[in-house]
C-alpha cells in the first residue's frame, strides 16, 4: 500500500516548514493535524520566541525582529559614542561655587526588519517620552536608506554604514541625567502594514469627532491656572496636535490616498422644513482658549447656541472653528490632499422635545437623521403640504435668502453682511467663502441625503428642493471657479422618486440637478446592503457561499442580490426570506427600480412615468454625460454589517439598532471584507477588476464610476488609540466598538493578509489561501527561521490548517469546506470495520489553556490569559504561546475557542472511501450522515491505498468564527506637554544668614516635565543658561484679603484660604514651626513678600487648603505684615524647591530678563516664560527697630529711644545683645506732619532727644502733633526698614 498523499506532503509540507517537514514527511502529514494532537494531550506549542524583544541591548549576531502590523519593540544599540560632557558652575562671587556635570548621548539603536511605515510611541525606562523633544532622526529601513549625517561626521563617509534594510533611530545628544546618567532602555511602537483594503483607499472622509478644534494643526490651549496650560487637542505623542498625529498615521497607512472629503457640521433643530434653523454651535459658553478663540460665521463662543447634553456632557462636538477649518485644508493641501468640502448637517434634537413629528403622531425622536427633514406633516399622511404650494413655502423658509453677494472674505476670515437668518444657504454659502479663504478646494459638495426634502413636492411633478440645489451650486460655482460640485444623495435618492402612495409615479426628481451645468458629477452616499445573512446553515444565502464576510459573495452583490434582483416586499417576507423579484412588467425596464442597477441607470435616457405611464419626452439627463462618485461608502465594524452598512451605533446618527439579524458584536473583518469588495470590484488596478462593471464613457474620458472619487467613511481627526479610549475627554468612544472609524483598524493584520505575507518574506510556493477568519493588531517573528516556526502557533491561534492539495499547500479555515459523506459512500477494506470511532480518556485532555500574547490596549505588554475547563476530569495544562499582539477581550475569546477545539476533538475517525470521492483532502471538514445522528470530523491524515482511507478528529461544525473581542486595556497616556511655567522671583530677607543672595525663584508647571532651565540675559546677548530647577514649588494664591497682623506671636485670629490645585501642606508642632519648618511667603512682586509661619494646614475642598496658627513678620517683613495683603496674592511654600535665585551683587537693582523652560529641549517660545525682573537685595536691608517710645514732657522736650534688631546671628539665647549685623551702628529719624517730611536726624546710638526749639522749627506749629519714623543704616543698603509712632501734642 502506498501513501502518495503523505509523500507529497514530504516536498510541499517540508519545502513551508524547513527540512524537517521532510525528513517526517508522510508521518506528519498537515501540519495542522500535528498541531492538534500535540495540545490535545497537554503539551505546549510556542510560536516566535518574545522574551529578548522587551530589552534593549547590543550584542553582536542578535537576530533582527520582523514585525507585522503593529508592536513594540526595544531593539539593538548598532552605534554609539562615547558620553559628551558639559561642566556648569553654580555660584562663586561671595558665595561657595558649585560645580555641575551633565552628559549627552550619539546613539543609534537598530529596531526590527525595514521597511516600516512609522514610528508611534516611545517609552524610555518604561515612561512615555516625546520624541519632539528630542534630536532623533527616523530611518524606516528602505534598501536605499542613505547613511545617517551624524554617524556619517564620526566615522567618516566611506566608514559610514547606511544599516539598509534595517528601521533605526539615531538620538543626537540625548540628555541621559534623568536616567542616571546612562542611555535609557528604549522601546518604540512600529508600524508596518502588510497591505490590503489599505492599499486600495484612495479617498476618505475625515471628521472631526466630539471636538471643537480637531482640525487644527496648531495648538490650541485652554488654562487651569498659572503654570496649568492644558492642550485640547493634543493627547498623544510625537505630534504637535491631534490632527497632525491623526493625518501622519493615515497617509501612513494608505499609501495611495490622494483625496479627502472634510466635514464641517452645523446643526438643525426641527424634522419640519419650515421651522428649522441651521446654524454653528459650541460645545459650552465657558471655555476660554488660546491663541485662537473659537468664532464661526461671524460668532464667538458666547454668542452661539450650545449644543444640547446627554448625562450633563455635550451630545456633540461643536461646529469646528472656522481658522481652525481653513488651516486644515492648506494642510491637507500641503500634503499633496486634495480636499473635498462637506458641509455636513447635523440634527441636535434631545430626547426632551416637545417638537411634534411629521412623520406620525409622536414627539419627534432624539438626534434624527437629516434626511427626514420634510415638510410640516409628512406626504401620505392626511393634511399633508406636499404638492401644493404651501411645501415650496416651507422649503423657502429652511433655504432662505442669504445671497452670495452678502458674504466676503478680507483678513483671512468670512464676513457675512445678510439677512439675520440661520439657513441652509447661509451654511453653505459660508462654507464655500470659507474654502476660497482657505485658498480654494478641488471639489465642494452642495449638502447630503436630504431626501425628505428633495421629494417634496410643490404640485404633481415640480421639486422645490432641487431647484434650491441647482441655484446654489450656480452661486458655489462662481464663488469657487475651479472647483467641482456635486450632491451626496442618499443610495436610496439618487436613481428616482418613487412614492409608495399608489399613484405609480416614477420621477427621475433629480436629473435637473445632475444635468446641471453647475454639477460635475453624480454623488452617492453608497451604504447599499451587500448580505442577506443569518446565523446557521439553513438560510438561502448560505448556499451560495461558507461565510458571509467571503469577499466573492459580497462583490456578487454590489450588482446582485437584495435591491438588484429582488427585493423584501414586507418585515416579515425577510424574516421568512420571502423574495420578490424586482420586474417591470411590460415596460421591460427593471433598472429603473434597481438601486443598484448603475450601468443601466448611467447609460440610458430617463423617462418620467407620472401615473405610471412613461412620457413621451427624455428628462435633461444625457446618458454617460457625468462621472459618479460615492461621496461615502463605508460599513460598519458589527456582525452582519453588510446587511445594512447604512446603521449607525451611535444614537445621535439617525437612531441607533442593529443591521438586520446582527447579534451586535464587534467585527472589524466584517468591515476589512466589505471595503475590499467594493473597492476592487469599481476599480481598474484591481487584479479583480471586470471592465464592464465599470464602464468607460464616450462622453468624457473615465469611467462611469471614479475610483480615486470613491470616499470611505470614516476617519477621524482624533487619533488612535488617544480615540476612543480616553472617554473621559470625549463621550463617544463606545460607538467605536461597532462603529464606521477606520482609525484603529486600518493596519490590523487580517489573517489572510498576515499569512500571505508571511509566505511571501519567505518565499514559499506554491500556496492557496483560502477564507480565513479573524484579525489581529500585530505579529512579531523574533528569530527568523523557518515558515513553520513562524506560522504554526498562528494557525492554532487563530484556527486555520495548512494541508496539501497536489503540489500546492493550502490554508483553509477550520470547519471549511463542508462535506457530506453518506454511509453508501464508504467501503470494507480487508479485515477493518466500515467506521471506527475512538474516544479519548478525559484525563488525557487539559482541562486549561493558556494562551500567551501582546497585550496592544496596554502598552503591549506580554500577558497570559487562561480558558478552564470547570467540569473535567483531569489536570493537564497546555499553553498556547505566539507573537500576536492583540487585546485581552480576543485573547479570552481565542482561548476558549481553542480548548473548545481540543475537547470537541476527543474523537478519532477513521473510514474507507469509494472511489467517488476521491476529492476529500486534509483538513476537509466532513459530516457523515448516520442513522443515529451526523458525525462530523476534520480529516488529518489520507491514505490511499486499495481505497482512500481517510482519518481525522471529531469537530463542531459551526463552530463560531474567530471573535474580535472589545477594545479593552489601560487609559492610553501620554509624555507631558506643558506650556510656560508659572514663575515667582521672591525678594526675601536672609532665612539663614548665610546667603550672598537671598532672592528666590519658584518654578511650577502641571504637568511636570523634569527639570526646568533658568538662564537670564538679553535677546542681543543670549542667555545663558543661569541654573536648573530640578523640582517643581508649591504655589498658590490667596482666596480672600489678609488683615494686617501682630509680630513676635501666634496670629490665632487670621487664617489663609489658599487656592493650590496642585501639592499638599501638612501642619507641623510648635516646636518644629518655632524651629524653621512650615515657611512660606505671601504678597506679589510689586509690593513685596511677607514671611509667615504656619502649623495648621487643613484641605478643604478640591483644591483648597486653610491655612492656621501664623507667625506673621518673619525675616524682618514685619512692614508687610502690618499692610496685610489683597485678595489673589501669591502663596509660595518656602522649601528646598524654591531655590535660591543665582544672582551676582552688581545686578542687584537692575532690570533683567529671565527665560525658564524645560532642560531637556531647546527654546520653544510655546513652552518657555520670558520676564523682567529686579532684585532690590531686601536681605541687606536692616530690619525695623522695636519698642520705639517717644513723649512730649512739661518743657515742650520729646526724648525718643528704640532697640535695634539684626538679620544675622540673632537665635542665640546666650548672647547679652545681638550682633550689629552692619559695618557701623547709625539710624535716621525722620519727622513728618502728615505725609510731608519736616525733618531728619542722623544718630549712632538708639536714642534721639529733641527740645522743643527743634520742634518748633520743624514743626508748623510747637505743639504740633508729628509722626517718628527710625530706620537703621546700613552702608550699603542704604536706610532700612522703618518703624514709626505719633507723638500727640
Amino acid at each position: 500500500m502506498a501513501t502518495l498523499v503523505l509523500q507529497a506532503a514530504g516536498a510541499a509540507i517540508g519545502g513551508l516548514f524547513g527540512p524537517v517537514g521532510a525528513i517526517l514527511g508522510g508521518a506528519v502529514g498537515a501540519m495542522a493535524g500535528y498541531a492538534i494532537d500535540q495540545t490535545l494531550f497537554g503539551q505546549n506549542i510556542e510560536g516566535p520566541r518574545l522574551s529578548d524583544l522587551s530589552v534593549q541591548r547590543s550584542e553582536e549576531g542578535t537576530p533582527i525582529a520582523r514585525v507585522y502590523g503593529r508592536a513594540r519593540l526595544a531593539g539593538q544599540v548598532i552605534w554609539a559614542t562615547r558620553f559628551q560632557e558639559v561642566k556648569h558652575e553654580e555660584g562663586g562671587k561671595a558665595g561657595p561655587t558649585i560645580t555641575t556635570y551633565s552628559y549627552y548621548a550619539n546613539f543609534a539603536v537598530g529596531i526590527c526588519e525595514g521597511p516600516i511605515s512609522r514610528i508611534g510611541r516611545v517609552w524610555a525606562d518604561g515612561e512615555l517620552i516625546d520624541l519632539a523633544d528630542l534630536h532623533h532622526r527616523v530611518y524606516l529601513g528602505g534598501e536605499t536608506q542613505a547613511a545617517d549625517s551624524l554617524i556619517e561626521a564620526k566615522q567618516g563617509a566611506i566608514g559610514a554604514p547606511a544599516y539598509r534594510g534595517t528601521a533605526m533611530v539615531v538620538f543626537e545628544r540625548m540628555p541621559v541625567g534623568d536616567f542616571g546618567n546612562r542611555l535609557p532602555q528604549l522601546a518604540f511602537e512600529v508600524f508596518r502594514p502588510v497591505g490590503g483594503v489599505e492599499d486600495e483607499i484612495r479617498a476618505v472622509v475625515i471628521i472631526p469627532g466630539a471636538s471643537e478644534f480637531a482640525y487644527d494643526p496648531l495648538p490650541v490651549y485652554t488654562s487651569r491656572g498659572p503654570g496649568r496650560r492644558v492642550t485640547i487637542n493634543r493627547h498623544v505623542d510625537g505630534a504637535r496636535t491631534d490632527w497632525e498625529a491623526s493625518i501622519d498615521e493615515l497617509q501612513s497607512l494608505c499609501p495611495n490616498l490622494g483625496r479627502a472629503a472634510l466635514a464641517v457640521s452645523w446643526f438643525g433643530d426641527d424634522l419640519r422644513a419650515g421651522h428649522c434653523t441651521v446654524s454653528p454651535r459650541v460645545e459650552d459658553h465657558l471655555t476660554i482658549t488660546s491663541p485662537t478663540t473659537w468664532r464661526v460665521a461671524g460668532l464667538n463662543r458666547s454668542a452661539a447656541r450650545a449644543v444640547s447634553r446627554i448625562d450633563d456632557r455635550p451630545a456633540f462636538g461643536g461646529t469646528p472653528s472656522d481658522a481652525s477649518v481653513i488651516r486644515a485644508i492648506r494642510d491637507l493641501k500641503a500634503r499633496g490632499i486634495a480636499v473635498t468640502f462637506y458641509p455636513f448637517l447635523m440634527m441636535d434634537i434631545p430626547a426632551e422635545n416637545e417638537l411634534p413629528h411629521p412623520w406620525w403622531d409622536a414627539i419627534q425622536p432624539a438626534y434624527p437623521w437629516r434626511g427626514e427633514i420634510t415638510a410640516s406633516i409628512a406626504p401620505g399622511r392626511v393634511g399633508t403640504p406636499d404638492q401644493t404650494a404651501a411645501a415650496a413655502t416651507e422649503i423657502a423658509s429652511f433655504v432662505g435668502t442669504a445671497a452670495r453677494t452678502d458674504f466676503s472674505v478680507s483678513g483671512g476670515a468670512v464676513h457675512y453682511s445678510g439677512p439675520d437668518e440661520w439657513t441652509y444657504r447661509r451654511m453653505v454659502l459660508h462654507a464655500a467663502n470659507l474654502c476660497k479663504a482657505a485658498g480654494g478646494v478641488d471639489a465642494f459638495l452642495v449638502g447630503s441625503e436630504l431626501r425628505g426634502l428633495t421629494t417634496l413636492r410643490s404640485d404633481a411633478s415640480t421639486y422645490p428642493f432641487v431647484a434650491a440645489l441647482r441655484a446654489l451650486a450656480a452661486d458655489v460655482r462662481v464663488i469657487l471657479p475651479t472647483a467641482k460640485i456635486t450632491y451626496a444623495a442618499d443610495w436610496s435618492e439618487y436613481f428616482g422618486h418613487q412614492p409608495a402612495d399608489g399613484s405609480g409615479d416614477v420621477h427621475f426628481h433629480l436629473d435637473p440637478l445632475w444635468a446641471d451645468d453647475a454639477i460635475d458629477a453624480i454623488g452617492i452616499d453608497s451604504y447599499v446592503p451587500l448580505s442577506d445573512w443569518r446565523d446557521g446553515y439553513d438560510h438561502l444565502d448560505a448556499a451560495e457561499s461558507e461565510s458571509g464576510r467571503d469577499v466573492d459573495y459580497l462583490r456578487a452583490n454590489i450588482a446582485g442580490g437584495e435591491g438588484f434582483d429582488w427585493y423584501y416586499a414586507s418585515d416579515a417576507d425577510r424574516l421568512a426570506q420571502v423574495r420578490s423579484a424586482i420586474t417591470d412588467g411590460g415596460a421591460g425596464k427593471p433598472w429603473v427600480f434597481r438601486y443598484k442597477d448603475l450601468v443601466n441607470w448611467w447609460s440610458n435616457q430617463h423617462f418620467d412615468r407620472p401615473g405610471g405611464v412613461e412620457a413621451s419626452t427624455a428628462t435633461a439627463w444625457t446618458p454617460k454625460s457625468k462621472p459618479i462618485w460615492f461621496t461615502e461608502i463605508g460599513c460598519a465594524a458589527i456582525d452582519k454589517g453588510a446587511n445594512e452598512p447604512n446603521i449607525f451605533p451611535d444614537p445621535k446618527v439617525g437612531g441607533a439598532r442593529l443591521p438586520h439579524f446582527s447579534n451586535g458584536s464587534r467585527d472589524p473583518l466584517m468591515q476589512e471584507r466589505f471595503l475590499t469588495a467594493v473597492l476592487g470590484y469599481w476599480d481598474p488596478a484591481s487584479p479583480d477588476f471586470v471592465a464592464t462593471n465599470n464602464p468607460a464613457s464616450d462622453v468624457y474620458l473615465g469611467r462611469m464610476v471614479d475610483p480615486a472619487r470613491s470616499y470611505v467613511w470614516s476617519w477621524d481627526a482624533r487619533p488612535f488609540p488617544a480615540f476612543p479610549q480616553l472617554t473621559d475627554v470625549w463621550s463617544d468612544g463606545g460607538n467605536w466598538e461597532t462603529g464606521h472609524w477606520l482609525n484603529g483598524r486600518l493596519g490590523d493584520l487580517t489573517t489572510i493578509r498576515l499569512v500571505e505575507r508571511i509566505l511571501r518574506d519567505y518565499g514559499f510556493e506554491p500556496y492557496r489561501i483560502g477564507d480565513l477568519d479573524g484579525s489581529v493588531d500585530g505579529f512579531v517573528i523574533a528569530r527568523l527561521g523557518s515558515a513553520r516556526q513562524a506560522l504554526q502557533g498562528l494557525a492554532e491561534a487563530l484556527g486555520f490548517e495548512a494541508a496539501e492539495a497536489g503540489d500546492v499547500v493550502r490554508f483553509v479555515r477550520r470547519g471549511l469546506p463542508r462535506l457530506a459523506l453518506t454511509p453508501a459512500d464508504l467501503v470494507e477494506e480487508g479485515e477493518q470495520p466500515l467506521l471506527v470511532i475512538r474516544r479519548a480518556q478525559e484525563t488525557e485532555l487539559p482541562a486549561e489553556l493558556a494562551f500567551g500574547f501582546i497585550d496592544g490596549a496596554s502598552d503591549y505588554r506580554d500577558r497570559v490569559v487562561a480558558s478552564r475547563r470547570l467540569e473535567a476530569a483531569g489536570h493537564r495544562q497546555a499553553t498556547l504561546s505566539t507573537g500576536i499582539v492583540t487585546d485581552d477581550a480576543l485573547a479570552v475569546a481565542l482561548a476558549d475557542q481553542r480548548l473548545q477545539e481540543i475537547w470537541d476533538g476527543r474523537e478519532t475517525v477513521s473510514l474507507a472511501l469509494t472511489d467517488r470521492r476521491l476529492a476529500i483532502e486534509p483538513a476537509d471538514v466532513v459530516t457523515l450522515l448516520r442513522p443515529d445522528g451526523p458525525t462530523s470530523f476534520r480529516v488529518t491524515k489520507v491514505e490511499d491505498g486499495l481505497a482512500r482511507r481517510i482519518e481525522g478528529r471529531t469537530v463542531d461544525p459551526f463552530g463560531a468564527p474567530v471573535p474580535a473581542g472589545s477594545l479593552t486595556g489601560g487609559t492610553p497616556e501620554w509624555s507631558a506637554d506643558p506650556g510656560p511655567p508659572d514663575v515667582v522671583v521672591l525678594d526675601l530677607p536672609s532665612l539663614t544668614g548665610t546667603e550672598a543672595v537671598a532672592a528666590r525663584i519658584a518654578v511650577f508647571a502641571d504637568p511636570w516635565p523634569g527639570p526646568f532651565g533658568i538662564s537670564i540675559g538679553s535677546e542681543a546677548a543670549g542667555f545663558p543658561l543661569r541654573q536648573i530647577a530640578p523640582q517643581a514649588a508649591t504655589l498658590g494664591s490667596i482666596a480672600a484679603a489678609v488683615p494686617p497682623g501682630p509680630v513676635g506671636r501666634w496670629d490665632l485670629a487670621t487664617t489663609l484660604d489658599v487656592a493650590m490645585p496642585v501639592g499638599a501642606l501638612a501642619g507641623l508642632p510648635d516646636e518644629a514651626v518655632l524651629n524653621g519648618r512650615n515657611l512660606a511667603a505671601i504678597g506679589n512682586a510689586a509690593d513685596g513678600f511677607e514671611v509667615i509661619q504656619f502649623r495648621a494646614a487643613e484641605l478643604v475642598g478640591d483644591g483648597q487648603w486653610r491655612v492656621s496658627g501664623l507667625l506673621r513678620g518673619q525675616g524682618g517683613t514685619s512692614d508687610l505684615a502690618a499692610r496685610g495683603h489683597a485678595g489673589g496674592a501669591r502663596f509660595v511654600l518656602i522649601d528646598v524647591a524654591t531655590r535660591l535665585l543665582d544672582l551676582a551683587p552688581a545686578e542687584l537693582g537692575l532690570t533683567r530678563a529671565l527665560r525658564v523652560g524645560p532642560l531637556a529641549i531647546a527654546y520653544d517660545p510655546d513652552r518657555f516664560a520670558t520676564q523682567d525682573f529686579t532684585v532690590a537685595g531686601r536681605w541687606l536691608l536692616p530690619f525695623a527697630p522695636v519698642h520705639l517710645r517717644g513723649r512730649r514732657d512739661a518743657a515742650g522736650d520729646v526724648a525718643l529711644t528704640w532697640i535695634r534688631q539684626t538679620r544675622t546671628g540673632g537665635d542665640s539665647w546666650d548672647v547679652v545683645e545681638v550682633p550689629l549685623g552692619e559695618a557701623a551702628e547709625a539710624y535716621r529719624v525722620d519727622l513728618l506732619e502728615g505725609a510731608t517730611l519736616r525733618a531728619s536726624f542722623d544718630t549712632p546710638v538708639p536714642a534721639l532727644g529733641l527740645s522743643a526749639g527743634d520742634l518748633a522749627a520743624a514743626l508748623s506749629a510747637p505743639d504740633a502733633a508729628f509722626t517718628v519714623r527710625v530706620r537703621q543704616l546700613s552702608a550699603t543698603a542704604g536706610p532700612g526698614i522703618a518703624t514709626e509712632i505719633v507723638v500727640h501734642g
